[in-house]
């Protein structure tokens, strides 16, 4: 029996099916040629790719992809042997609902028409549990404290700082109960590379003192104090010493130049994280493609908003084109 542990026969061949319907590059490729929003929606509707039987023109487009959304996260609850799956992809949604919360105290005004509902907690739920950290309304502690951190600031500059590094933080908690060794190396990966991204992010407004050290998050694989040790001395001979500018510089070590660099480095990144789970793909059972599958399947998507808005505003092909991920196939 023990070696059927990690076997979930239901899960990984449901993922398995569901797999084979994403995008491919060639897809992509009609999409980017496609002449206009109303010829690249009219491709994707020959894909299914909304997965309705209402047909998406330019009118109704968004609502199509909002719809995608929840039969996603549906499948996902519907689908993962391990509850915490569903939890790991919901919590990005969770975090963005409680900066809103938290801004709302702060500004005195409803953002409601800027809520998101793919999370495990309703906006009303958070907002309840903003009243009393005793009654962890949440029913999790680690997510209750941060929250009331957040909740207790005095600066609202500070807020999607904290709550970033909440979302890690719980992140990286979440994953560690799905016994994955894959799975954890990945979140201190995704740490790391935001971390990396702030970094770009800080260089790009000139160094503003204490820009990186408040938007740090922990869990990755170098802590604060190693991070400075660098960043104090601002010279490019130094950093090429860091451990993670060494490991990680191959992603941007094609940048034609600083606003190239600064513009589409998350966009680097995605990739480099795209790669890392396309282990998943070669894995029939377990945990890892199930979460490859999911993760990939929000790249797909993301990519799909990019391009359709591309299209919505006259963009290039080639300024749509460097703004997409890259597809999850082998």
């Amino acid at each position: 029996m023990g070696a059927l542990k990690n076997i979930f026969p239901h899960a990984n061949t449901i993922v398995c099916i569901e797999e084979s319907k994403l995008l491919k590059q060639v897809n992509y490729e009609i999409l980017h040629s496609a002449t206009g929003l109303q010829a690249a929606l009219d491709e994707l509707n020959g894909m299914n790719y909304f997965q309705s039987p209402r047909i998406a023109d330019i009118h109704n487009y968004g609502a199509m992809q909002n719809g995608l959304m929840k039969t996603t996260f549906e499948l996902i609850r519907n689908v993962s042997p391990i509850p915490m799956i569903w939890c790991l992809f919901a919590l990005y949604y969770d975090i963005h609902n409680m900066k809103l919360v938290v801004k709302e105290r702060f500004f005195g005004r409803r953002f409601d028409d800027l809520a998101l509902d793919y999370g495990n907690y309703s906006l009303p739920t958070i907002r309840s549990a903003a009243v009393k950290r005793s009654d962890n309304i949440l029913r999790d502690d680690l997510l209750t404290d941060g929250f009331f951190k957040a909740l207790e600031l005095e600066n609202s500059y500070d807020i999607d700082f904290v709550l970033d590094n909440l979302y890690f933080k719980a992140l990286k908690h979440m994953a560690s109960k799905l016994r994955s060794p894959i799975i954890d190396e990945f979140i201190i990966e995704k740490i790391d590379l935001f971390n990396i991204s702030l970094l770009f992010q800080a260089m790009a407004a000139g160094y503003p003192e204490g820009y990186f050290e408040r938007g740090f998050s922990g869990g990755g694989a170098c802590p604060l104090a190693e991070w400075l040790q660098y960043l104090d001395v601002n010279t490019q001979k130094e950093m090429q010493d860091f451990s993670l500018w060494k490991k990680y510089k191959p992603i941007w070590s094609a940048a034609g130049g600083k606003h190239q660099l600064f513009s589409e480095i998350d966009v680097w990144i995605d990739n480099y994280l795209i790669e890392k789970t396309k282990v998943g793909k070669q894995m029939a059972f377990g945990v890892e493609p199930i979460c490859a599958y999911f993760f990939n399947k929000m790249m797909e998507m993301k990519n799909i908003r990019i391009l359709l808005e591309g299209k919505a505003k006259n963009y290039s092909q080639a300024e749509i084109r460097k703004r997409m991920r890259i597809s999850y196939e082998v």
